[in-house]
């Protein structure tokens, strides 16, 4: 990805108590989407869920990214 994404970035990723607050929401997020694999009885439901997760999952590494493209 582009450094320069990644360095304007910073500000959100830096701030340990609002990272620790956007993770914990990344966290229920997630959780409602594992709910919805569980309770889903069709595979576009499925397919979509999991697709949500690797999504929000991707976002919750985003500070591990902003930190290797920085060192």
């Amino acid at each position: 990805m582009d450094k320069e994404i990644f360095s304007k970035l910073k500000g959100l990723v830096s701030s340990n108590r609002q990272w620790d607050h956007f993770s914990s929401y990344l966290d229920v997020l997630i959780a409602q989407q594992h709910k919805v694999l569980e309770q889903s009885e069709n595979m576009i439901t499925v397919h979509k869920a999991q697709g949500a997760i690797e999504a929000l999952r991707k976002i919750r590494r985003l500070r591990e990214d902003v930190a290797k493209a920085d060192g």
